[in-house]
Order: structure tokens, then sequence, then C-alpha cells
């Protein structure tokens, strides 16, 4: 079987149809009764929350966009190629409220001080779409590595200095940060702002010129919320390498960020007064789990923090959540989560989920690839890249709008289950057990049948399995708790069958046993790296600049034994059906679709077949009931078994040698 085809198996439910039937969906309730043109509800913050106009808590849930609405269609420019008119909907259907919209500097102002209008039209057009669906935008001033003249993308040529110093096309990204003198000179002379030729200006000036431009642009647009001020600044030549016992330097915070954030917040809050200012620490805290000691933008009624939290390891991300929370509680700042995921593997997805919801912290996802490719299958370029579930693992349940203060958010993916829990005491200490709603996204991906409902100290207020579960607090309710159940079951969200080599993403590595084990075995080192922070957006490869175990010759080793591997999925056979095929007869080959389910799982070569194609089949906690059941007989009760993966699945079992 080719490979592409071991990826088949986990095309689940949520296919084009479903998806188009999300398209007529509501979407999170803020929204749901805007039409195009209209305004949302303008954000403010109490501590670390984000408030409605009501004063209700406002989590967000989204994720990271960069296609833009031009004038001239898809075929305007590289950006605008992935730009559909439906997909904000398709995304607000979905259950989201909320993008990051990526804008470059070298895009808006391509010349010192020339705001580039039509640029400008086209954020415009891009942030109404949006607007339209019902959905907040969050506008990321956005640099990789500084910008294209030493980097990847960012800041324009005529904004960058490097002190002689060229681009090294060889050093892959993000180790230019570390390796490459061309993006670190260009980082010095930004915090030193440096003059720009022809001005009177230095380039940190035109810079926040820039950020100003926009924010005037949208000053009275209540769906752009917030502004981030620059996505993973970086500290240059000093602090530079990616080792937490050396990249931890509170000083350089206080003498780059502090006055370079201070500049920004007087000229932001003079072009957008009740626009959010997002500010974010050196990028290496999140990737290392530094301590945040971010300074603010000193503007307290607008102040933001954003941050990133791409640690492969629990380990990292706790700290790294830890942190920023208790900085944000004590800076008094909104705090949004604007980048995390990157991975195709949605049980890890719904792991680190849980980590946010466990703080009760909004989110905006970076998805492995276009997050506009998560909701529209016409985007995609690879059909069989597990998507369908890594929507899933991003559209989860969650509380929209909080009559009051949350204090609790579990839920189950796999099973379905809901708990919400929150006390009618608002952040600003006033009490709101007054009639105002609490509004649960209840998306239609993790519930496509619907839902049952009950509340504690309060009463259930929407209609049956709408898509936004609304709640009344009963009058002198202090605190209420929410659980919903999901009706119907769901295959389990487990991590796709991959081609493993070491040019494959560290984390990817590390997070499938049999890889791990291949690396303890010949880089135990490689797991105590300092580096190992870097691991979802580096190679193990690649990591040969910061281990000198990584010899080419361990490497090949390591990439024939990765090649052997049989590609796997996560995934746990019921206690009740692992015992009732201990003692199952071996059947008599050749096997066929009109074999009973537990023949085809005692034969070995037969569970691997079916365990590629029906994980959801094999890993359901009611596995044991159908085990006497012929696997044609279960496509009547199994959407994802259709006629054309019934064949293949007996064009396989039929091949397996007597």
């Amino acid at each position: 079987m080719r490979p592409r085809d071991f990826l088949r198996f986990m095309r689940v439910s949520l296919s084009c149809m479903v998806i188009a039937a999300l398209f007529a969906a509501c979407g999170p309730s803020l929204a749901a009764t805007k039409s195009t043109g209209s305004t949302l509800p303008r954000l403010s913050h109490a501590k670390q929350w984000l408030l409605d106009e009501q004063g209700r808590v406002v989590m967000m849930r989204g994720g990271n966009v960069a296609a833009l609405n031009e004038e001239g269609g898809p075929a305007a420019s590289p950006r605008a190629r992935l730009w559909r008119n439906e997909t904000p909907r398709l995304i607000a259907a979905a259950g989201f409220n909320g993008v990051r919209l990526v804008v470059h500097l070298s895009d808006l102002m391509p010349a010192p001080g020339r705001i580039d209008k039509a640029h400008l039209r086209t954020i415009a057009r891009t942030v109404a779409a949006y607007r339209a669906a019902g959905m907040y935008t969050l506008l990321d001033f956005h640099q990789d590595e500084y910008g294209p003249a030493v980097g990847v993308r960012g800041l324009p040529q005529w904004a960058t200095f490097a002190d002689g110093h060229t681009r090294n096309r060889h050093v892959s990204f993000p180790n230019g940060y570390f390796k490459e003198p061309a993006v670190q000179r260009a980082f010095d002379n930004f915090w030193a702002n440096h003059p720009v030729p022809g001005t009177k200006k230095g380039v940190q000036d035109h810079y926040i010129a820039g950020l100003a431009a926009a924010a005037a642009e949208f000053a009275n647009d209540t769906a752009v919320f917030g502004i981030d001020v620059m996505n993973e600044p970086a500290t240059g030549t000093p602090c530079s390498q990616p080792d937490p016992a050396s990249a931890n330097c509170p000083e350089l915070e206080q003498r780059l960020l502090q006055p370079f954030y201070e500049k920004t917040g007087q000229a932001l809050a003079k072009a957008a007064p009740q626009m959010l200012i997002f500010v974010e620490p050196f990028m290496l805290q999140g990737a290392l789990g530094i301590p945040i000691a971010t300074p603010t933008p000193g503007v307290l009624r607008l102040n933001g923090l954003s941050y990133h939290n791409y640690g492969p390891m629990k380990e990292f991300r706790d700290r790294t959540n830890d942190s920023a929370l208790a900085h944000a509680i004590a800076t008094d700042s909104a705090l949004l989560n604007t980048e995390w995921g990157f991975t195709n593997d949605p049980a890890e997805l719904s792991r680190q989920a849980q980590d946010f919801d466990d703080r009760l912290i909004s989110w905006l996802g970076w998805a492995r690839g276009p997050f506009e490719e998560l909701v529209n299958p016409e985007l995609r370029s690879h059909p069989d890249d597990n998507l369908d579930s890594v929507l899933r693992a991003y559209a989860r349940p969650y509380p929209s709008a909080t009559a009051g203060s949350p204090t609790k958010l579990k839920f189950n993916p796999d099973e379905g289950t809901l708990e919400f829990a929150y006390s009618t005491v608002s952040p600003l200490g006033v009490s709101m057990a007054d009639g105002l709603r609490t509004e649960i996204v209840m998306s239609r991906v993790s519930f496509p049948q619907g839902y049952t409902a009950s509340v504690e100290n309060g009463r259930v207020v929407s209609a049956a399995n709408a898509p936004v579960l609304a709640v009344a607090a009963d009058k002198d309710a202090t605190a209420v708790t929410v659980r919903a159940v999901r009706i119907g079951k769901l295959p389990p969200l487990l991590a796709p069958p991959a081609s493993l080599s070491t040019r494959s993403v560290l984390s990817d590595l590390l997070r499938n046993p049999q890889s791990e084990a291949v690396l303890r075995r010949h880089l135990p080192s490689i797991l105590q790296s300092p580096q190992v922070g870097l691991s979802t957006q580096t190679s193990l490869r690649a990591m040969q600049a910061y281990d000198s175990s990584l010899s080419d010759a361990v490497l090949d080793r390591v990439d024939q034994e990765l090649a052997a591997l049989a590609p796997t999925v996560g995934g746990k056979i019921s206690a009740a059906a692992e015992q009732a095929l201990r003692d199952w007869p071996r059947p008599k080959r050749p096997l066929s679709v009109d074999h009973k389910i537990g023949d085809l799982l005692a034969d070995p070569e037969g569970r691997l077949v079916i365990e590629r194609w029906l994980p959801e089949l094999v890993f359901s906690d009611q596995l044991s009931y159908a085990l006497d059941r012929t696997l044609r007989s279960v496509q009547s009760f199994m959407p994802t078994l259709t006629a054309d993966k019934l064949a293949r699945i007996n064009t396989e079992l039929e091949s397996i040698q007597p």
C-alpha cells in the first residue's frame, strides 16, 4: 500500500458535506445576530480577562490567518491565493470567534514613511469579511527572522541594517535567530533606532508610525479589538542562544523592550484610544519556558500580553502558561495566547488545549499549514493530512461570554463531556446574577448530533441543541455549573500514521513511542538538550548545529531504523474486547468483509488492515458488542464506512496470503 493510502483511515465524518452543513449553522453568540457591516461589542479588559460591553468575560478562540481579500481576487498576490469569500463564515460556523491577521510592514510601508493605502484597504476588506461573519480580529505585525533581506518575512529592506552581513540561505528557520549574524545585527540596529537615510527618523520610529497608521484606520471598528505590536521580537546579538541557562535576560527586556513598548503605547493610545495593545516577550521565552517579565505598553486600560507556547513537553508548557498568567495578573494585562499547536496530531492538540482550559486562557492557534484549510476543504493541497480531526481538536466548546468569572473548564473530546463552572461575580466585583446570559459555544464539529445539558443553580434558556448554549443563573446564585454530554459517538482523536526520518520535525519524533525509542538508543543527549524547546519547528537534522553527537553517520543509522518502523496510530482496544479476542479462534484465510469483526481482529494481518482503515471502530468502547457482526453489516450505522472504503478494505483482506 502506498504511504498516502495509510492516511486515508483518519478521514472521519467531518467531510466536505458536513463542513458545508456547518456553513449554515450559527457562529458564536456574540456575533450571531450581527449583519454585514454592523459592529461587534467593543472589548475592554479587567485583569487578565477580556470583557464585552455588558461586563461579561469574553473567551477568545480561533486561529492565525494570512489570506487577504484582495480587490483583484485570488490571483492578485500570493496571500490572496487562499482567500475565499466563504472562509470567514466557515471559521465562525465551526465555533470560532476571533482571528489573528498577519500584517507585514514590508507591505504596509514599502518606502520610509509612505503607507500603501491600497494595502490598507485590502486589510480593511479582510477585516470586514470577518466582521460580517461575527468575528473579532487582532492585527498582528509579524516578522520571522526580521525580514526577507536577511531572514524570512516582516520588515522591508529599507528598514534592514545588517552591518554588511548577508543572508545565509542554508540556515533553516528558526535557527537564523541564533546562528545568523545578519538577522542578529538587523535586530541590534532596530533596538538602537538606526537612522533611515533620507529621513529624520530612525527605523524604530518608522515601525511605530506603521503601527499607528493601521490602528488609526480601525480606531472606530469594534471588530478590531487589538493590535499585536511585534511577533516574537528577538534580542539581536546578546542573549541569543537557545539555552535556558543563558537566554534568561530580564535586563534586556528593560533596556530594549520597555522604551520601545512605551513609545508604541503612547502612539497607539493616541491613534486608537480604545484598541487593546498586546506586547510579546522575547521569542525564546515561550520555547524554553523562561520566566516572562515583559514590560507593558504603559497604558493601563489598554495593556495586553500576547505570548506563544510551542512546548513539546508538558513541563515546558506548564512553565510558560503559568508564567504568562501570573505576569498578566500582576501587570493588569489582558492575556491572550496567540500561537500554539503546529501539529496535525489531534490528540496532542487536545492535550495542549486542555492546558489552556485549565487556566481559562484565551487563544488563537497556529496550525501546521493555513488555518483556513481546516474549515474549507477546497483549499487543501494534501487531502489526507488528517485536517478534519485537527479541526475537531481545535473546535472545542468554550464560554464565549460569561456573566461572571469563569472558574473551571473541562472537556473530554473522545467522550464528548463538558463541565464549565463560573462565579456570578464579575472581575469588576459586580454581581451578574440578574438575568444576563452566559453563552457557551457548542460547535457542530464536536457535537454533530447535538448534546444534552444540565445546570446547577441556573437554567438553560436556549433551544435544544442550539449551537450556542445559553444559561441564566438563579437570582441568588453565587456559583453556577454547566454540564453537557454529546449525543452519539465520534471516533477517538488519533495521530495519523506518518513516514518519519531525521528531517521530520523533532516534536513528531518525540511524540511517537517507536521513534522516541530509536532516539533514546542512538541520541540520548538530544532528549536532555536545552534546545529541545525548539523542537516544534526544527528538524532532527537541523539540531546538528547544537549537538555534536549528531554526526552524519549517527543520523544515517537513525534514518535507517526510522524507515523500518511501521506507521502506527495512538489508541487502545477496550479491555472487554481485548479479553474476548484472547479466546477468539484464529479464522481461516482468505479473509473478507463478510467475516465477523472478531475474526478479522484475531488475525494479526487482518487486524492491521482494520486498524488502519477503521480506528474509530477498533478503538471504540462499543467494540466488544460488534465482534460477532460481519464488517459489512455495520456499514448501516457507520457513516465513515463508505462503499468505496469497504471495497478497498475487502481488496486488502483478500490479498493476505493463506
